[in-house]
């Protein structure tokens, strides 16, 4: 068996990992397996890597099989390097490598163990988000890498190398240049699966934001526009930016004489403007001057007065002779402000105005907002729109 430890100085984990370990101290070992078929019954692991912090960089070991004799070794090499501090991150090994591990073990009757896959950290699952988010044709872990930043240089996947593997176990004691030729392309594969694997995790801020602690939030209010501005505790690899276009005002709603419903923050027209760039997060929305309406939602128990157009209880209608009065509707049970208007997407700030009743979008008076509500009203555009 062949093993390769190595100290990696110029590569750092990224500091957002530790959104997913709860404050606990624990030490993350990223590893990746390399195995001569998908089933673990007649197939073995011939390659494991790992990677993990010490004092003097970033320790990086590699175990090799030459031959399926040597699978026990490696295996037993692998676990007994697992520390009580550490903490396994792979990507989809929930579903393959961890099952794999403890077949071959099993079939071995190794008196190892592997920790419990809900131990564990899957950079699979919690990085699903992005894909729907950036566009991107796959889950597959080069194609996350490439939004992380990082570059590999290994033009394989696992399934390629598995006759590489072949040639090599049937080469390596009669033909040395060519064996080694094979054991660099088998060795930079599982390599460049580890190192990518670990700055993955610079991602999980935008997959995880409704769990970061926003710091210096900050609202202004100019040209016809709200902007919230935030900091992120981590900063992100990749700006993202996502416009999405809001309705006009309809005529009913707008101010008397007004021709243009509502001023826009942008020439392109009404938007909400998210953007998320090193780390600092920002939403930009029009500010609505319109007369809105405040819908009451037990309109069975008003009076709609057409001359007026608004609504009354049906305590107050004594006073209104009955030509002037007619039961009202869910459309007509309601009240009209005049004001400047912010959109929300959820009835978090009250009170609650629409443009017609059942409407998604909603609005709420301009006004400063509180820490919390500020918060909560960025989320709820960035999940929207993200989601």
């Amino acid at each position: 068996m062949k093993l390769i430890d190595r100290i990696i100085t110029d590569l750092r984990i990224p500091e957002a990992l530790s959104v997913l370990l709860n404050g606990e101290p624990r030490r993350p070992l990223f590893f990746d397996i390399e195995t001569t078929g998908l089933q673990p019954a007649g197939c073995y692991i011939y390659l494991i890597g790992c990677l993990t912090e010490t004092p003097e960089g970033l320790r990086f070991r590699q175990w090799f099989a030459e031959n399926a004799d040597e699978e026990p070794a490696l295996l037993t090499a692998f676990c007994e390097s697992i520390g009580a501090d550490n903490i396994l991150v792979h990507y989809n090994g929930s579903t393959f490598d961890i099952p794999f591990l403890n077949a071959r073990i099993r079939y071995h009757k190794l008196p190892l163990t592997i920790p419990k896959k809900e131990d564990t950290l899957d950079l699979y699952r919690h990085l699903a988000p992005c894909k729907k988010l950036f566009g991107l044709e796959n889950r597959r872990q080069p194609t996350l890498e490439k939004v992380a930043g990082y570059n590999r240089t290994d033009p394989y996947d696992g399934g390629t190398l598995i006759p590489y593997y072949t040639e090599y176990v049937a080469r390596c004691r009669f033909d040395g240049d060519r064996a080694a030729e094979l054991l660099d392309s088998l060795l930079l594969h599982n390599s460049d699966d580890i190192l990518g694997l670990s700055q993955l995790s610079s991602l999980l801020p935008y997959c995880m934001i409704a769990e970061l602690p926003f710091t210096e939030l900050r609202q202004e209010d100019a040209d016809g526009a709200f902007t919230i501005t935030a900091a992120l505790p981590y900063a992100l690899p990749k700006s993202f930016r996502k416009v999405l276009p809001l309705p006009e005002i309809p005529a009913a709603c707008r101010p008397s004489g007004d021709s243009n419903p509502a001023p826009a923050p942008d020439s392109d027209g009404y938007f909400a403007d998210l953007l998320l760039s090193g780390n600092s997060l920002r939403l930009t929305v029009p500010v609505y001057d319109m007369n809105a309406y405040f819908y009451f939602p037990n309109y069975k128990d008003y009076y709609y007065l057409p001359v007026e157009d608004k609504a009354i209880h049906k305590s107050l209608a004594s006073c209104v002779e009955k030509q002037f009065r007619k039961p009202a509707t869910r459309e007509t049970a309601r009240q009209q402000k005049s004001g400047s208007f912010l959109p929300q997407l959820q009835e978090r700030i009250g009170p609650v105005f629409r443009f017609r009743p059942g409407d998604n979008l909603s609005f709420f008076e301009k006004r400063e907002l509180d820490r919390e509500a500020a918060a909560d009203y960025l989320l709820d555009w960035f999940e929207y729109i993200t989601g």
